[in-house]
């Protein structure tokens, strides 16, 4: 985190989309977290418990599984908090430096859930990936140039 104080002024920062974030996990989640809760129910049911002892392990199941979901949405909400930050040589991508030499390819990508949110992604290669851009922004191009100016100072 130290490290991360002295990087200068951005020359540009650009924002994720919240709700290409937030909606598609927060749908997973609730899905994934239905059923599981009803694996814990089928198993209750092949238990023989008493009708409070029932009562009470459903209660704790659910309350687990609401503070698991919940601190999923926090994560995602916390993770597409973060903006993607250009500056004279470098990209901060989810608090990691790329520098712009480093760059292999500039690639736009764009799957269901970026259509129907209008968003893309884009691919600069290694694991590294520009996620939830608004489709109003076209950033490739800017990057590309930051990219061919970054190679050309070598």
């Amino acid at each position: 985190m130290e490290q991360l104080v002295n990087l200068g002024q951005p020359v540009y920062v650009l924002p994720q989309s919240k709700k290409r974030t937030l909606i598609p996990k927060t749908l997973l989640l609730i899905v994934l977290g239905v059923i599981f809760y009803s694996g814990i129910l089928l198993n209750i049911k092949l238990l023989s418990l008493t009708a409070e002892e029932d009562t009470m392990v459903k209660i704790i199941a659910l309350g687990v599984l609401t503070i698991i979901v919940g601190i999923g949405i926090f994560l995602d909400y916390h993770q597409a908090s973060q903006p993607h930050t250009f500056y004279q040589d470098r990209l901060m991508v989810e608090k990691k430096e790329h520098f712009y030499h480093a760059i292999e390819k500039v690639e736009r990508q764009q799957n269901f859930w970026d259509k129907l949110f209008k968003t893309y992604s884009v691919d600069l290669g290694e694991g590294v990936v520009l996620r939830n851009i608004s489709a109003a922004v076209p950033i490739e191009g800017y990057i590309q140039q930051l990219v061919a100016y970054a190679k050309g100072r070598q």
